[in-house]
């Protein structure tokens, strides 16, 4: 297991993570603990349900909706935003667009 996963796993091996793990399950099954929770729950899904709150969150989305379609969104992989160029007394880092990288070397100036 490589990554964000193999890192979790091995945290949850560890004595520190059996500790933490061991601590969720006692708060999990305690009685208080419980109902702090569910009453939390109820009141999101009492949030969500409101009318006022779903108008909100549904006009936010139209209007990011109309932001990425026009183009104006956060600039993505297919983003049609322009690349920024560096400014014209900066250094300029990196291999120039015609050469191919050079791995290993430092930057061209």
């Amino acid at each position: 297991m490589a990554g964000f996963l193999g890192k979790v796993t091995a945290f949850a091996r560890s004595p520190q993570g059996r500790k933490l793990i061991q601590q969720a399950q006692a708060a999990a099954k305690d009685p208080a603990t419980r109902a702090k929770v569910q009453a939390q729950a109820q009141e999101l899904t009492k949030k969500l349900k409101d009318p006022a709150t779903r108008a909100k969150v549904q006009e936010q989305a139209r209007g990011l909706s109309g932001r990425f379609k026009d183009g104006k969104g956060r600039p993505g992989p297919t983003g049609s935003a322009q690349p920024q160029q560096p400014p014209a007394d900066g250094p300029v880092y990196g291999t120039p667009p015609n050469e191919a990288p050079r791995y290993g070397q430092p930057p061209q100036q």
